[in-house]
């Protein structure tokens, strides 16, 4: 084994630390606006700014027998003791069926007038139950005062301030009865299309795949690749007369900017993973190359040394990637309890799971493989007598004397 050295295997589990703490935490970024808007339900929005989706919509919405739970929703973003916070107008029992929360401390005796508080905001902003703050309005002059009456934990969220429908409408500045979008959570999305569009109502039905289904409206796909041309470049005033969608062009024009950063992130952290094994591999090829240059010298061949290569760069890739693998699972699981990585006051929930987890060490293992190939390549190109001779050249000047020891002169 003449490159397995724990050096040299430290320095492979950093370079896949590169890869296995970044990875999910990029694709977690890539998810947010998702999370935030839809999550994994079905999101019914407006079709455009002149014609406000109705709170009354989601009485019909949850008579369908397929309709698991719905809840109608405003969100506008605030400030709290100096930190963005989201604000999330709601039905609050609605959003706890919707969500999986519950109340974890206190409780809400006006259904028209409570703030209610993330368990991770809570935490990090300073607030608890009974506590007092000021709301300023989002998009419209508005002033008012709320008690924390309770603290809830959720499955998807804890980093969000609810308040009520009333509320929220006046700091987003809606009309009486308007929401900007109800999230449905059913087992059959085709039959809540339907449903809609048995409604007078033209909505858009966003699925958690991005996937836009326009209800009840004549919008063309020319018009639609209009609406999101203006939201990539310009918002002008004449577009936000006249189209709409706010809620679902926003989440899929925002998550597909996100994810053309966060893939370019991805490719360069493949691209830092491969130098650093390639450096690596590189050293401890050189640091055996006199044993090399012998082992070429007494006839072995190309093909016997690139096993001999190969064969220890896979051990040290295995090992160097499972335990990579591991810390970077550590370091992810440390961030996300902590509340580390925010955007817009929401925690950043890094993506884990088996399927990436096993992606990220195959491609850790390919890596450092690759990396090794290359460097037995480069190697193949260099005579066994090269080789034995660089090394006597430099073994005689690391044991070559200083000039003053020469000269008998004292230091």
């Amino acid at each position: 084994m003449m490159l397995l050295k724990s050096k040299n295997i430290v320095g492979l589990i950093l370079c896949t630390l590169i890869l296995s703490a970044s990875v999910p935490m990029l694709m977690g970024i890539q998810n947010t606006p998702q999370t935030i808007f839809g999550g994994d339900m079905v999101a019914v929005t407006q079709v455009n700014s002149s014609t406000k989706l109705n709170v009354s919509m989601l009485d019909t919405i949850k008579s369908e027998p397929n309709v698991v739970s719905a809840s109608a929703e405003i969100t506008c973003f605030s400030v709290v003791n100096d930190q963005p916070v989201l604000i999330r107008g709601v039905k609050l029992n609605d959003f706890l069926a919707l969500e999986g929360g519950e109340l974890v401390r206190g409780s809400v005796g006006n259904p028209e007038r409570f703030a209610v508080i993330g368990s991770t905001l809570a935490s990090k902003i300073g607030l608890d139950v009974g506590d007092r703050l000021l709301l300023t309005g989002s998009s419209n002059p508005a002033l008012f005062q709320l008690e924390i009456d309770a603290v809830y934990s959720g499955r998807y969220s804890e980093d969000e301030l609810l308040v009520s429908l009333p509320h929220a409408r006046k700091m987003a500045g809606l009309g009486q009865d308007a929401v900007l979008f109800i999230r449905v959570k059913t087992t059959n999305q085709t039959a809540l299309v339907e449903t809609l569009e048995q409604q007078e109502q033209a909505v858009v039905v966003t699925t958690p795949g991005g996937i836009v289904t326009p209800v009840n409206t004549e919008i063309t796909d020319e018009e639609r690749a209009q609406q999101q041309l203006a939201i990539r470049y310009l918002d002008t005033a004449q577009f936000k007369a006249t189209n709409g969608s706010y809620v679902s062009i926003f989440v899929q024009e925002g998550s597909n900017s996100i994810r053309v950063v966060v893939t370019t992130f991805i490719i360069l952290d493949g691209a830092l993973a491969f130098i650093g094994s390639a450096a690596i591999i590189s050293r401890a090829v050189i640091e055996r190359r006199h044993e090399i240059g012998i082992i070429s010298a007494v006839g072995a061949d190309r093909n016997y040394l690139r096993k001999l290569i190969m064969r220890d760069a896979f051990v040290m890739s295995i090992v160097s990637s499972l335990l990579g693998l591991g810390i970077g699972y550590l370091i992810l699981i440390f961030i996300e309890d902590r509340g580390l990585l925010r955007m817009f006051g929401e925690s950043i929930h890094p993506m884990i799971n088996a399927q990436i987890l096993l992606g990220m060490f195959v491609a850790s293992v390919l890596i450092h493989m690759a990396s090794a190939l290359m460097i037995e390549k480069m190697l193949s190109r260099v005579k066994p007598r090269e080789l034995m001779q660089e090394t006597e050249k430099l073994d005689r000047e690391v044991d070559a004397p200083p000039l003053n020891i020469v000269l008998g002169m004292d230091a």
